[in-house]
């Protein structure tokens, strides 16, 4: 047997008609990386019988969950975003738009159609011994820009995994959002020429629920309590964005890539942001004076953060 380098590996993802049955690829990411495991709570005797340490081992209960990081494109990002804790409309006739608005539930659950969330099925090519992950969902989702691309982190949590049969791969040709197709906005409308990175995240905290259903796996996956947070780093030239912060005034934002608005684009808008933190610090000799705002989303009358996705894939 030889030993195969990552780049020999591959990522793909299905839609599941029943949540924890897998369901082989239909969409094959080209990933950056990932790090999906099978977790155990494992249970380790510590009976007193005149021993000093752990004296037995019983298989715990178990879940999975990583995450996977890519460059995003439109049309690979609307599968994880069906994934997330979010409601979704489907509008067009192709080139199609995805509207993802916060849903206010507690389990994951999947179903046919455009309109439902989904659990998905996550195939994992590792050094010719394909995995396959079930029941996911996307537990907290981070963006971000690398050299002016625009990054995304999805963490998943999921039920199971075991062994499945090779997948042969099939590449999108999409094109991410690199330098010059990626803009911030705070307030929206109004582009930050002073920002040059940021990390916006949503983290809607799931966790995997073990119950006696005779089962290790899990029996169910729960979201809690819904985060949104934006981070920026700007440069220091004026105290308006400072007293802003002083005075606790809601601020809209907007995250945009967009290679053609009408057919490839995708934004993130937050109706209301209030910032947690402004720090400003001298400079080094020589550097610029930044600061590093952080901000958190606020339900304020609507929904905190708003996702529209224009691609020509068609989800049904």
């Amino acid at each position: 047997m030889t030993s195969e380098i990552g780049g020999a590996g591959s990522l793909g993802v299905a839609f599941e008609t029943s949540r924890g049955t897998y369901v082989a690829p239909t969409k094959w990411m080209p990933i950056r990386s990932e790090s999906l495991q099978l977790m155990e709570d494992k249970y380790y005797r510590m009976s007193i019988r005149g021993l000093a340490e752990k004296s037995g081992a019983i298989p715990g209960y178990t879940h999975t969950e990583g995450d996977v990081e890519m460059d995003i494109t439109s049309d690979t990002l609307v599968y994880w975003m069906y994934a997330t804790r979010n409601t979704p409309a489907k509008s067009g006739a192709g080139p199609y738009t995805y509207t993802f608005t916060p849903a206010h539930v507690a389990k994951t659950t999947t179903a046919s159609g455009a309109s439902t969330r989904k659990t998905l099925s996550i195939h994992v090519e590792r050094g010719g011994n394909p995995r396959g992950f079930v029941g996911c969902a996307v537990s907290q989702y981070s963006i971000t820009v690398d050299a002016g691309v625009l990054i995304g982190t999805f963490s998943i949590v999921g039920d199971d995994e075991a062994s499945q049969s090779n997948g042969t791969e099939s590449w999108p040709t999409s094109v991410p959002f690199g330098p010059g197709k990626v803009s911030l906005e705070i307030p929206t409308s109004t582009p930050r020429a002073d920002a040059d990175t940021f990390t916006f995240t949503v983290n809607d905290n799931l966790a995997a629920a073990n119950r006696l259903n005779g089962s290790r796996a899990a029996a169910y996956n729960n979201w809690g309590e819904r985060e949104v947070t934006l981070s920026v780093e700007v440069d220091f030239d004026t105290v308006a964005d400072f007293n802003i912060f002083k005075a606790g005034t809601f601020q809209t934002a907007k995250v945009i890539g967009s290679n053609n608005a009408s057919n490839d684009e995708v934004t993130w808008t937050l109706s209301a942001a209030v910032m947690d933190s402004y720090v400003y610090n001298l400079a080094g000799l020589g550097e610029v004076n930044r600061a590093t705002i952080e901000m958190q989303g606020i339900y304020n009358g609507s929904d905190s953060v708003t996702t529209v996705i224009k691609t020509t894939e068609n989800v049904t």
